[in-house]
């Protein structure tokens, strides 16, 4: 994805649930998200916070991102079973870089008009 792309990305005031990942990223997470026109919430996959929690945060957002090396398999496997039940988008991470963010959040945006 190139700056122009990941410029125009466009949330549209889509709530993003990120689950797991490191804790010292959550707040540049946090930035990346809102300065595309996002709403950011973290859960940690169950390390502090129970599992039913997330259950809740799940409900409320419209898409799920989780970095499939920093999140329990109970968690990753509780977000896959209730985004296909609830029908909510959800991205496996293979990287926390910001490209792979960015793109992941491209994916659940709304489609853009074609120009």
């Amino acid at each position: 994805m190139t700056n122009d792309q990941a410029s125009a990305l466009d949330l549209s005031g889509r709530l993003i649930l990120y689950v797991g990942g490191r804790h010292q990223h959550v707040s540049h997470l946090r930035r990346i998200v809102e300065a595309h026109n996002g709403a950011f919430v973290h859960h940690d996959g169950g390390v502090e916070q129970s599992l039913s929690k997330l259950d809740a945060q799940l409900e409320r957002a419209d898409a799920v991102l989780f970095p499939v090396g920093c999140v329990s398999h109970a968690a990753q496997d509780r977000v896959k079973s209730l985004c296909r039940r609830l029908d909510k988008p959800f991205r496996p991470l293979r990287s926390t870089g910001i490209a792979s963010i960015v793109a992941a959040l491209d994916s659940v945006a709304p489609a853009r008009p074609a120009v």
